[in-house]
């Protein structure tokens, strides 16, 4: 069964497909050997419960077949007509040439595009391939399915496998699915009907189960036993493990030679890249200095050409200068003489002013006088004013007294009448 390194690579895909005998460990070949003989046991079981069944054939379709290894032990079931597909050239040329069977056929081709054209299956199974297809868990539903869906996909893997497009795979995952059961494969390939969420399982198989069929749970006894190899099969899978052993030291042999190469390698390069980065450095270097020598003849040659500008400037603003000069002299002879004028005649005004200022002073003096003249006058008429208050106050004193008299007069005259009359 062995095959060249190089198609073995594209089979082995880093470790996404098995290869008995070739790649893998005794626990990975124990994983997927339980998976498929719990398939077989299935349908098996069925097959005991209606013998009918055997009268048209049982169709199988496998997603996801590899090599075949598991396909081919589906092989073994009375009356199986089998369909192994997956996307891999090599790996379905490989299942043809050591896991065939008159029983069994095997195609390469696009899971979505053979579905979409495929004819109706008794059983469709699936182990760890779902995975690997955008929204591969409802993608199986499209599948035309008499009996049983199994699928089998790793349980809650978390991302960081790149060949992986779904992830964190758990029973919500599995909603669309009609009438299904949940089982769990454990690392030692033994299934059970229950997680534990301390120890979680390796992988969550799945089955959706036809109405009349009996549920999977009530066909076994839990948990169900890992597969376990045959004596031949076991030499094999411990000549397999003695000779992985070998390759592994031997591997690791050479890459530990290859990693001293590598680094031996890595200094040489690291060497070349400073030599190359100090020549170009130093080129850089040149080259600058050069363009700075260019930029500095380029600025002296301006600097020449600036200073002939500057002192043909200074020679023009100096013959400007000398003009404006002259005509600044003249305007200052002209405007000096305007001053002289504006002064004598500011002068003559201020002769003028001060001439009328004491005239202003002679009548201020006359008013002054005449103020104070004024002003005894008035104290004298104050006086007269005060003399004839005093004596209207007299005579008004003399006026009530005579009219008390006139007044007690007619009163006396009146009482004198009011006496004859009555008398």
């Amino acid at each position: 069964m062995s095959t060249n390194t190089q198609t073995l690579d594209a089979i082995y895909n880093a470790g996404e497909r098995l290869v008995p005998g070739e790649t893998h460990g005794r626990d990975e070949v124990v994983r997927h050997k339980s998976s498929y003989q719990l398939f077989r046991d299935v349908i098996e079981s069925d097959i005991l419960r209606d013998p009918s069944m055997l009268v048209s054939g049982i169709k199988i379709l496998d997603i996801g077949c590899g090599t075949g290894h598991g396909t081919f032990m589906l092989g073994d079931i009375l009356g199986a007509q089998i369909v192994g597909i997956d996307p891999s050239v090599e790996s379905v040329q490989y299942a043809k040439d050591n896991y065939g069977s008159k029983n069994i056929q095997y195609v390469n081709g696009d899971a979505e595009s053979f579905v979409r054209d495929s004819r109706t299956f008794d059983y469709v199974v699936s182990r760890h391939a779902l995975e690997h297809v955008e929204d591969g868990l409802n993608f199986a539903l499209k599948v035309d399915c008499r009996k049983r869906l199994m699928v089998n996909v790793p349980f809650n893997e978390s991302e960081g496998n790149i060949h992986h497009l779904v992830h964190w795979i758990k029973e919500e995952h599995f909603e669309a699915y009609p009438n299904k059961e949940f089982f769990y494969e454990g690392l030692d390939g033994v299934t059970e009907l229950t997680r534990n969420e301390e120890n979680p399982p390796n992988s969550i198989l799945c089955i959706s189960s036809a109405p009349e069929l009996k549920p999977v749970r009530e066909l076994f006894e839990f948990p169900i036993a890992a597969w376990k190899p045959e004596f031949l099969q076991n030499l094999g899978i411990e000549g397999l493990e003695s000779n992985i052993a070998q390759r592994e030291l031997h591997i690791q042999q050479r890459e530990q030679y290859f990693v001293e190469k590598e680094s031996q390698l890595d200094a040489h390069h690291s060497n070349l890249r400073d030599l190359e980065n100090d020549v170009r450095r130093r080129e850089a270097w040149v080259a600058e200095k050069e363009a700075q020598l260019d930029a500095h003849h380029s600025n002296l040659r301006d600097l020449e050409n600036d200073v002939r500008r500057r002192e043909a400037w200074v020679a023009e603003k100096e013959a400007q200068l000398d003009a404006q000069k002259e005509a600044q002299l003249d305007a200052h002879h002209s405007n000096l003489s305007d001053l002289e004028n504006e002064v004598r005649r500011r002068e003559a005004w201020v002769s003028e002013k001060e001439a009328q200022l004491d005239a202003h002073h002679s009548n201020l003096r006359d008013l002054e006088n005449d103020v104070r003249r004024r002003e005894a006058c008035v104290v004298e008429k104050e006086v007269q004013l005060v003399t004839h208050e005093k004596k209207l106050a007299a005579i008004q004193t003399d006026l009530v007294r005579r009219e008390q008299i006139i007044a007690n007069s007619r009163i006396a005259r009146l009482a004198l009448k009011v006496g004859s009359f009555l008398k």
